[in-house]
């Protein structure tokens, strides 16, 4: 006979192990959000921002922007970019993914959120990982 008892129990532990699991991609120790695994820099020199751009502007080289932080914080800079060095809800930017970032060529469409990720001993380690369409 079967014993639903035991079933709810694998199921509840199932659970809780895949819980963990995604916790634990999401965040290191000290409640530090983990950094994608091509951002090359030593934890002890990173920093990241994470909420809405308020001011945006891109040319053929550079990127500026001023972010608000969900920490409350206000960061701006002005960064030397290509598409490797962009992201889009984590996985790689392609040319495409403009037109999901910006209504047209350098003008951002409303609340788009991003995740900064900087390095401090290397000013040309910076990711953005626009965040479109999740709410983080």
């Amino acid at each position: 006979m079967f014993d639903i008892s035991k079933l709810f129990t694998v199921m509840g532990t199932a659970l809780i192990a895949v819980l963990i699991l995604f916790t634990s991609l999401l965040v290191v120790a000290g409640g530090r959000l983990r950094p994608p695994a091509d951002f090359a820099c030593e934890p002890n020199h990173m920093t990241s921002w994470t909420g809405v751009l308020v001011f945006y502007w891109r040319d053929a080289s550079q990127l500026g922007f001023t972010i608000d932080t969900d920490d409350g914080t206000q960061e701006s800079l002005i960064t030397p970019y290509s598409l490797n060095k962009l992201l889009i809800n984590g996985e790689h930017f392609t040319y495409e993914d403009w037109s999901k970032v910006e209504s047209e060529v350098g003008l951002l469409k409303p609340m788009t959120r991003a995740r900064i990720w900087l390095c401090d001993n290397d000013g040309n380690a910076t990711l953005i990982d626009w965040q479109i369409g999740t709410f983080l």
